[in-house]
């Protein structure tokens, strides 16, 4: 028998293999290679270890490590905020997305490994309730509970995108158990213009919806609200 005729044969057996061993979902670094999470390294850098500034950058001084005193200074608690959102936002404040005169020095400094390394470390952590007002307005609580999980007229409800304490694999923050001033002052941003790095202008249409005692409502109820641990 000659040899062309086996060609076909070896050609059609070779896709066949081919086709029953699809490639790795992430290939390469250009396709988001699969990488494991650094959480020793993040937590290096989260306690003044980073390679540029060292002590200076040290994150648990405003964030607290291992989520311990989270929220101090109504800084916001990043500990079970999925990896990928930590990320996002360090990388707006080097574009110029997002500005604040602590966090753009600090994020331009850190090497990408660092912000990885540190992102996954406080995605790693359990959150814990950042604070609690005893005198909080019960009304007022219940009105920031009602536009959560239900919206009104004119915004969506909350809770369609960060109802869940599972958001990993999604650049969605958590809301529960976070300051309600912090809460406060992001929805101000976005209503002012000066945050802009949210997809498709989403949370700057809610803001500009939301109204004064609104905001304040549904940051102080995402406040006395525990968040999820997983």
């Amino acid at each position: 028998m000659k040899l062309h005729y086996f060609l076909p044969l070896a050609l059609t057996a070779a896709l066949s293999v081919q086709a029953e061993t699809p490639p790795p979902l992430f290939d390469g670094v250009e396709g988001g290679e699969e990488r494991t999470p650094d959480t020793a390294l993040g937590r290096t850098v989260a306690s003044g270890g980073a390679l540029q500034g060292g002590v200076g950058m040290k994150c648990m001084a405003c964030h607290g490590l291992d989520d311990a005193g989270a929220g101090l200074g109504d800084m916001p608690g990043l500990a079970g905020q999925p990896a990928d959102y930590l990320v996002e936002q360090l990388e707006a404040f080097m574009s110029g997305a997002r500005f604040s005169p602590i966090m753009v020095p600090i994020a331009t400094q850190l090497t990408d490994k660092e912000r990885m390394a540190v992102a996954d470390y406080y995605a790693s952590v359990a959150p814990k309730l950042s604070k609690f007002d005893h005198e909080a307005p019960t009304d007022l609580v219940q009105q920031g509970g009602a536009l959560a999980a239900s919206g009104s007229d004119r915004v969506t409800a909350c809770s369609q995108c960060h109802g869940g304490g599972d958001t990993s694999g999604a650049a969605i923050p958590r809301l529960k158990g976070q300051s309600a001033q912090y809460i406060a002052d992001q929805l101000v941003a976005w209503r002012e213009g000066d945050r802009a790095n949210g997809p498709l202008g989403v949370m700057e249409q809610i803001a500009k919806s939301l109204t004064p005692e609104e905001i304040k409502a549904v940051a102080l109820y995402y406040q006395q609200t525990p968040p999820d641990t997983q």
